[in-house]
C-alpha cells in the first residue's frame, strides 16, 4: 500500500491542487445590478439611516441616491475607481474624495473593489496561487496578502459564498471586518441579502469605530444597460 500511494500521482491524489481547483467561488455573474437597501451608518455619536437606491456597472462604477422615510432624497453619489463623490441636496455641498486620500484619513487602503465587495459580497481580492487555504469545520479559510495588508476570509462549503472577511495591516492596529448573512437565491446562485462593515481605526490615539449596515430589500441582474445621473450645480460647494 505505502508503494502504490507514493508512485501514484500526487496531483491525482489531491496533494498539488491550486486554490482555483480546490475552492470555487460561486461569483455573480452581472454587467449591471440594481438594489434597493436600507443603510445603517453610524460612527461615534454621528448616526444616520436611510433607503438606497444602488446601481452598479462591474467593476466601473456604483452609482446611489439616498433618502429618507418619506422619500426625500438627500444624497447622491458616485464611486469609480479613483475616487468618491458625495452630493449633499439639503445643504447643497459636495464632497470629494480619492481613494488615497481616503486611504490618509483612515491609514487603511480602500479601493474599489472593496466598496464593491461590500454590496456583491464577492471577495475583493481574487484568489491566487500564493494564497493559503485550509478547510476547516465546513469552511474554507483564505489568508492573503497583498503589500502590507493581510487578509482573511471565511467561504461557506455549502454555498461557496463570502462570508466574512477581516483584513489588517502591517503599519499599524487599523483593522476592517466584512459579515455577510440572509444569503436567498439570485438567478439560481446564492446571495448575501445582509452586509456589515466594520472600520476600526484609531484618531489622535483614540480608538474609533464606523459602522455600515446594508439590509436589501430587492436585488436584480438587469438584462440592459442602466444610467447613472450625476452632475454637480455650479451653486454647490465644494468641500474636501
Amino acid at each position: 500500500m505505502i508503494l502504490l500511494f507514493s508512485g501514484c500521482n500526487k496531483r491525482f491524489l489531491g496533494f498539488k491542487f491550486s486554490p482555483r481547483e480546490v475552492l470555487t467561488i460561486e461569483e455573480v455573474d452581472y454587467e449591471y445590478i440594481s438594489t434597493r437597501s436600507k443603510i445603517k451608518y453610524k460612527n461615534g455619536d454621528d448616526k444616520t439611516k436611510a433607503t438606497a437606491n444602488i446601481r452598479i456597472k462591474k467593476d466601473s462604477l456604483i452609482w446611489f441616491t439616498l433618502s429618507n422615510g418619506v422619500g426625500i432624497e438627500g444624497a447622491r453619489g458616485q464611486i469609480t475607481q479613483d475616487s468618491i463623490i458625495i452630493m449633499d441636496r439639503i445643504n447643497r455641498n459636495a464632497y470629494a474624495y480619492s481613494f488615497q486620500e481616503l486611504s490618509e484619513r483612515f491609514q487603511f487602503e480602500f479601493n474599489y473593489a472593496l466598496f464593491q465587495s461590500i454590496i456583491i459580497g464577492d471577495m475583493p481580492i481574487p484568489l491566487t496561487r500564493s494564497d493559503d487555504i485550509v478547510e476547516k469545520n465546513n469552511n474554507f479559510y483564505v489568508t492573503q496578502r497583498v503589500r502590507d495588508l493581510r487578509v482573511s476570509n471565511m467561504v461557506s462549503s455549502k454555498n461557496r459564498r463570502l462570508e466574512n472577511l477581516f483584513a489588517s495591516t502591517l503599519r499599524n492596529d487599523n483593522t476592517l471586518e466584512l459579515k455577510y448573512g440572509d444569503f436567498k437565491p439570485l438567478d439560481e446562485k446564492p446571495f448575501a441579502y445582509k452586509a456589515l462593515m466594520v472600520l476600526t481605526y484609531f484618531k489622535e490615539g483614540k480608538k474609533e469605530e464606523a459602522e455600515i449596515d446594508i439590509e436589501h430589500n430587492r436585488v436584480k441582474i438587469e438584462d440592459e444597460s442602466l444610467s447613472f445621473p450625476f452632475s454637480i450645480p455650479e451653486r454647490y460647494e465644494r468641500i474636501k
